[in-house]
C-alpha cells in the first residue's frame, strides 16, 4: 500500500431555490429543469485548491461514520431531488507530506496508514465538537467569514440527523480542520460568491466533517490490475485508491472484472479459490 492525496473539508448547504435562480435565471423552477446543481473551484493564495465534491441538487447531508466516537458527514439526493436544500462537499486538496505522523518534513515515504490516522483524528474532533450522541457541529457562512461563533441558525434549516450543533469550527485550539484548509475555504466562500450569487449567503450552513472524498491510500496493481506483490488480489474501486466516486468506482468495478476474466480465459496460474 501507499499514500496517496485526498480532500477535506465540510458539506455546505444553501436553499435549493438560490442555486436554481443563480443558475437558470428566470427559468428557475421550471419542471423541465429540475434542480440546478453546480461545480466550482477556486486556487487559494496559500497553494491550496478549494472545490465543489459530490454536488447533491435537492438533497440531504447524510452521517457517514464507520467508527464509534466519530463524525463524517456525506451527501445524497433522493431521485426527485425535491428536497429543501442543495448541499455540496467544500473541501481542499491535501497531500501525504501534510498528514504524515512521524513529524519529518523531508521527501521520504510516507506509511500508508497515516491518512487514516489523520482522518480518525478530525472524525473525533468533529464528534467532540458536537456534544457527542453523531450530533455534527455546523456554522452559518457569515459567522464563519466573521470568524465568531454560531449560537442557532437562521434560514437554511440543517438537513443532516440525528442534529448540527451551532459552533464555531475555527475556534483556536479547537479547530475543526487544520488551519491550512480553513483559511482556504475562509478565501474561497467570497470567490463562489461572485460565480454564484448567494453562495456566500450568510444563513448558509457548513456542516463538519468530510473527510472521506476518497481513499488517503491505493493499493498498487499491474497492468493485469492484479496486486504487484499478491498475486490473485484485484484492488479495484474506491477503498483500494482506484475511484472519487459512484460512477468511477462502478466503471472500474468493471474493467477488474473484465481483467479477471480475460486470465481465467487465458488459463492463467491463479489460487485455488478463485479457480473455483
Amino acid at each position: 500500500m501507499v499514500a496517496k492525496p485526498f480532500s477535506v473539508g465540510f458539506r455546505i448547504e444553501h436553499p435549493q431555490s438560490l442555486i436554481d435562480r443563480a443558475r437558470f435565471g428566470p427559468s428557475a423552477g421550471h419542471p423541465i429543469l429540475g434542480a440546478a446543481d453546480y461545480k466550482l473551484v477556486h486556487h487559494a493564495k496559500n497553494g491550496r485548491s478549494v472545490y465543489s465534491f459530490c454536488m447533491c441538487p435537492g438533497g440531504t447531508v447524510v452521517a457517514a461514520t464507520s467508527e464509534e466516537g466519530r463524525v463524517v458527514t456525506n451527501g445524497m439526493s433522493q431521485y426527485s431531488r425535491n428536497e429543501r436544500n442543495a448541499n455540496a462537499g467544500l473541501v481542499v486538496g491535501i497531500e501525504p507530506q501534510d498528514y504524515r505522523q512521524d513529524g519529518r518534513r523531508d521527501d521520504s515515504a510516507v506509511n500508508p496508514l497515516d491518512g487514516v490516522a489523520f482522518q480518525r483524528f478530525w472524525e473525533s474532533r468533529a464528534f467532540e465538537l458536537g456534544g457527542g450522541g453523531y450530533v455534527a457541529p455546523g456554522q452559518r457562512i457569515g459567522d464563519f467569514l466573521k470568524r465568531q461563533r454560531s449560537s442557532a441558525f437562521g434560514s437554511v434549516e440543517p438537513s443532516y440527523r440525528p442534529g448540527v450543533l451551532p459552533t464555531d469550527l475555527a475556534e483556536p485550539g479547537r479547530e475543526s480542520l487544520p488551519a491550512y484548509v480553513l483559511d482556504a475555504i475562509r478565501e474561497a466562500l467570497p470567490a463562489f460568491e461572485r460565480q454564484i450569487p448567494g453562495f456566500a449567503l450568510p444563513d448558509a450552513l457548513l456542516t463538519g466533517v468530510e473527510t472521506r472524498t476518497s481513499s488517503p491510500l491505493r493499493i498498487p496493481r499491474g497492468v493485469d490490475r492484479q496486486s504487484v506483490n499478491v498475486v490473485g488480489l484485484y484492488p479495484a474501486g474506491e477503498g483500494a485508491g482506484y475511484a472519487g466516486g459512484i460512477m468511477s468506482a462502478g466503471v472500474d468495478g468493471i474493467e477488474t472484472a473484465e481483467a479477471l476474466a480475460t486470465a481465467l480465459l487465458a488459463g492463467i496460474s491463479l489460487p485455488s479459490s478463485l479457480r473455483a
